[in-house]
């Protein structure tokens, strides 16, 4: 499986990156998730939007979901696409969508064309192509979802925006990579309820689960350096993942190499 990060920032703009969006591909299979602020012009740069397989959204904050205005402009107005592109909301996303064309000045059903909307339950797998996608809901502010992906020669879990959390933790044992999200300098500074994770909290979550290697996503870009740092000297197999890294995982070379195969590209 290979993994593009089109985006790793978090809902206010950032120079260097765009908001939440995640790329997994296999030989015959390419599934975005969560398309944020900005994400809807990456994947015009790498992949294409009419090369999507399907696109799954984790929970309904802007910064996840916004972009999908913009790719439905991708396909002009009264050209449809050709096919629509399969789209999995969480539970109520139908009616999310219609509020959406709304707040835009569209009309009703302005989505129909471009997409074929699901609405995924928690605990229910889904297919898209060759990957087996399971939601699990997690602590955030609003209700949210991590995904269990699992393809032909790896599984990968994705947390989405969420706070401390020993289900993912135990959800990603035996999973060839993990994705977290590190939107804290600090969690004293969240809520009660905890809706985010700092930087430690994620590589702690990435040490318990004991995974080959973790990625973190979500995070203001000027403390990447800080968290370069800190993954370093966790002497955990974590990083920040950068806009335009490409990462080849494959459960074989982990087995055989101890790690994956990393593919450090940017762009």
């Amino acid at each position: 499986m290979r993994l593009t990060f089109l985006g790793t920032g978090t809902a206010r703009p950032l120079p260097d990156t765009a908001a939440s969006g995640i790329l997994m591909e296999t030989d015959d299979t390419a599934v975005l998730f969560d398309i944020g602020s900005g994400i809807a012009s990456r994947v015009e740069a790498t992949i294409g939007a009419l090369n999507l397989s399907g696109i799954v959204i984790g929970h309904f904050h802007a910064d996840h979901w916004i972009d999908l205005a913009p790719l439905r402009y991708r396909f002009p107005w009264g050209d449809p696409a050709p096919a629509p592109c399969p789209l999995y909301l969480p539970p109520g996303g139908r009616d999310k969508l219609e509020h959406l064309a709304t707040a835009i000045n569209e009309r009703s059903a302005f989505f129909d064309p471009a997409f074929a909307v699901t609405e995924y339950q928690s605990g229910h797998p889904f297919q898209i192509g060759s990957l087996t996608i399971t939601p699990h809901p997690v602590g955030h502010y609003v209700p949210a979802w991590t995904m269990d992906v699992q393809g032909p020669d790896a599984r990968i879990v994705y947390g989405g925006d969420m706070g401390p959390n020993e289900v993912v933790v135990d959800l990603a044992r035996g999973a060839d990579a993990l994705i977290l999200e590190a939107t804290l300098e600090d969690g004293r500074m969240d809520d009660a309820r905890r809706g985010h994770m700092d930087t430690n909290e994620s590589i702690d979550h990435v040490r318990r689960s004991g995974v080959p290697h973790g990625y973190l996503v979500h995070y203001p870009s000027e403390r990447r350096a800080r968290m370069q740092a800190l993954c370093a000297e966790s002497g955990v197999p974590v990083m920040p993942a950068t806009p335009g890294l490409v990462v080849e995982v494959s459960h074989r070379d982990i087995a055989a190499a101890g790690s994956p195969q990393e593919i450090v590209r940017t762009g």
